[in-house]
């Protein structure tokens, strides 16, 4: 996908019913965009990753910069909030936290609202060239049983980067309502510790 040659518009992340269910917080900065599904409302967004050359408008996951120190994120097989992040400031000159992940551990975001628009998705991370990290979505649509969708299996390098742009996939299971309550789920697999930092997700139109 050449990134200058595609006019993407910013579009929001969560549903008006997830947000009174709490599920995650809707910043009070959002701007409007006429002819956009309903389902997610509209939330602020920015060029996270134009430093390379990827000018596509952003929003953070729930906690996606870690400077919650992962409050609201499930974390489990020894997955743990660490300092020291990627020295890219996408998130604030302030940001100081990352999350480690050693083989087999996972982390996994609060939900949030994934609409047909939202596409695709990024992040940074470093880890050991002998495994990778395993991208999940996790969802329920009208069951009582989660179901999960690959999305990535990501090979990452000894220094800080970010990933490439990954698809979402589990947004053309949004139905007639456009609004799927979704969470990521990041597993490290192979052998190694891992980091990752400033998840981010890209809700776009073109035209």
């Amino acid at each position: 996908m050449t990134f200058d040659s595609v006019r993407r518009r910013a579009i929001p992340a969560c549903a008006a019913a997830l947000v009174a269910a709490g599920l995650i917080a809707v910043p009070a900065s959002a701007n409007s965009d006429a002819g956009i599904p309903a389902g997610c409302p509209e939330i602020a967004t920015t060029q996270a990753f134009a430093p390379w050359g990827d000018f596509a408008e952003y929003f953070m996951a729930p906690g996606g910069d870690i400077e919650d120190d992962a409050a609201t994120w499930d974390l489990s097989g020894g997955a743990a909030v660490v300092e020291g992040n990627a020295p890219f400031a996408i998130g604030g000159t302030g940001d100081h936290r990352s999350l480690a992940l050693p083989a087999g551990g996972s982390a996994t975001t609060a939900t949030m609202c994934v609409g047909s628009e939202h596409r695709t998705m990024r992040f940074v991370a470093r880890g050991a060239s002998s495994g990778a990290i395993r991208v999940e979505a996790l969802y329920d649509k009208r069951t009582d049983k989660q179901k999960v969708v690959q999305v990535a299996t990501v090979a990452t390098t000894a220094e800080w980067a970010p990933t490439s742009v990954l698809p979402m996939v589990v947004n053309d299971h949004a139905g007639d309502g456009n609004a799927l309550p979704v969470a990521l789920r990041f597993t490290a697999v192979g052998t190694g510790s891992w980091q990752i930092d400033d998840v981010y997700i890209d809700p776009y139109r073109t035209g």
